[in-house]
């Protein structure tokens, strides 16, 4: 072996050498597979810390801080599951949060593992055993999930010894081991399911919108799971058994702790206990067995799905509608394309409109705000508070990751860019102002049951004068023309600054036409609607952009 390596996972599984060839595997090619997967993973990052990537794209990333969050999270959950005093219970909570942490992260940073298909195409053709090949998968998804494991359950397992010794540990680790491998193959059983009746673009589709999920969880989500908990009643929960309980992998891990630390007898705990450990390894038989039939189906990926004109119906009515002249028609066409294919900007722009979301609702709950009619009056000004993301959004409209396309402008033969500006704000009024507003809007009408809900209107329609004055403020480069990595919301604190500014002009005539007549300020906005979308559209020659 290469006495040069630095990769313990590698040392490890030198030991079991001889378990892997006695089941046919030709370990040593494995190992140099394996080893030069290991290599390009330590020169890549992870989706969470490329939302925080810096200018300098060389700079590597250590290992703790690559793993931080899992830590920063593995906490927490030891936190929680050490007040616990039920043993079902607590592993519970700490199976359900495992499987949905670990599940998120497998998806959103190790699909591309999962889905590769150049081991197909580079090794296959050589002597090499497929077994070989699908083997080296396995474990380099595995050891990618040990190492999360090591930051997510480590505190946890810590938290076990301590209420239960030491005996607690070997068990506990062997359980992280079953759920991992359990993840893993549900994932790629879910993965083969689509490619078997779907095209591979419904797939890309998925991994992104869980991409985005786990983006807007570790950016807003803890605000609201810290509020969900309440530690007086989870101290005093005890588990009871349903027949329906066999079909949750969640509960069967709790069982083995049950029986042995509580002296838990019942015939349920020992088939939970069986079922936690024959159901993943008769899942790798089967995964194992289908492996070349996933390599096959997984050859959809290399093609591009068919975009299909009916889907966007609406996206071509509404251009029809308020797009009058072919040039800002086919601008709000083409923004309407990248919005929805550019996956990296997806990844940037869906967790801010998530914060515009929640951040009212978030204030509610800081102020201790209580949806009924007994309300203080002025809790729909809250709202105003998703104009914020304003700024960031249509400051990050500038990037894309097909930004070398942007050549198009300068030999398109546009003069200026009023009709172009105006297209582009069309399309992201339409596809994220749009429903980001009635999001908000459907949220708070549920709180209150409907006690603001014409102030609501109101604050949609400033909201649709004070758009063009915002981007008039934030936007002074082409649209789609820079790279995406090197968007950096904090040089553009002061202009940010400024849109607040501007939104907190349009609460004072609120509050006070509320008290007069609301309906004079809905006519003054009427009036003032197509004014800022006519005049104060930014316009420049694109010969003197940069």
């Amino acid at each position: 072996m290469n006495n040069t390596d630095n990769f313990l996972s590698l040392k490890i599984l030198d030991k079991f050498q001889g378990l892997f060839e006695k089941i046919g595997i030709d370990y040593k090619v494995m190992r140099i597979i394996l080893r030069t997967k290991l290599v390009l993973d330590s020169r890549s990052a992870p989706v969470i810390e490329n939302q925080k990537k810096k200018e300098n794209a060389q700079e590597n990333t250590s290992f703790i801080r690559r793993y931080l969050l899992h830590l920063i999270f593995g906490a927490l959950l030891a936190f929680l599951i050490y007040f616990i005093k039920d043993e079902m219970i607590r592993m519970i909570y700490f199976s359900g949060a495992f499987f949905f942490m670990t599940s998120m992260y497998l998806i959103s940073d190790f699909s591309y593992v999962i889905l590769d298909t150049k081991d197909k195409k580079i090794l296959l053709p050589k002597p090499i055993d497929s077994k070989v090949v699908t083997m080296s998968k396995v474990l380099h998804v595995l050891i990618y999930m040990f190492r999360l494991n090591l930051f997510l359950a480590g505190p946890s397992l810590l938290a076990i010894v301590r209420l239960n010794g030491f005996i607690a540990a070997p068990i506990f680790i062997l359980e992280i081991l079953m759920m991992d491998l359990l993840i893993f193959l549900v994932t790629a059983f879910i993965y083969l399911l689509i490619l078997r009746f779907f095209d591979g673009e419904l797939l890309r589709n998925i991994i992104n919108l869980i991409q985005i999920m786990l983006t807007i969880l570790v950016t807003v989500g803890y605000q609201i799971a810290i509020r969900m908990i309440d530690f007086t009643e989870i101290q005093n929960i005890a588990y009871k058994f349903e027949p329906h309980n066999y079909f949750n992998p969640i509960l069967w891990f709790g069982a083995p702790f049950e029986i042995l630390f509580n002296g838990g007898r019942e015939l349920y705990l020992y088939i939970f206990t069986i079922l936690s450990i024959v159901i993943p390894i008769v899942c790798f038989i089967i995964y194992l067995s289908l492996s070349k039939r996933m390599e096959s189906l997984l050859l959809k990926l290399e093609g591009e799905g068919k975009e299909r004109r009916a889907k966007h119906r609406v996206e071509f009515l509404m251009g029809k509608l308020f797009a009058w002249n072919n040039i800002k028609r086919q601008a709000y066409h083409f923004a309407c394309a990248v919005l929805r294919s550019d996956r990296s900007l997806k990844l940037k722009i869906y967790p801010a409109l998530s914060v515009g979301v929640l951040f009212p609702v978030i204030m509610l709950f800081n102020m201790r705000v209580r949806g009924d009619n007994t309300a203080g009056g002025y809790e729909y000004l809250y709202l105003y508070f998703t104009f914020t993301v304003f700024p960031s959004v249509l400051e990050l409209i500038k990037y894309s990751s097909a930004w070398k396309g942007a050549y198009i402008y300068y030999s398109s033969g546009f003069q200026n860019t009023k009709e172009l500006n105006s297209g582009l704000l069309l399309a992201v009024t339409l596809r994220l102002f749009i429903p980001l507003l009635l999001a908000s809007g459907a949220i708070y009408i549920f709180i209150f049951k409907g006690l603001f809900i014409n102030d609501i209107l109101v604050i949609m329609l400033a909201s649709l004068v004070i758009l063009p004055v915002i981007y008039r403020i934030v936007f002074e480069e082409l649209p789609f023309s820079k790279e995406i990595d090197a968007s950096n919301q904090s040089k553009n604190f002061g202009r940010f600054i400024g849109s607040i500014a501007i939104v907190g002009c349009f609460v004072a005539p609120h509050v006070i036409f509320s008290k007069i007549n609301i309906w004079i300020y809905v006519g003054v906005l009427i009036i003032a609607l197509p004014v800022s979308w006519m005049i104060l559209m930014p316009n420049y020659n694109i010969k003197g952009t940069k």
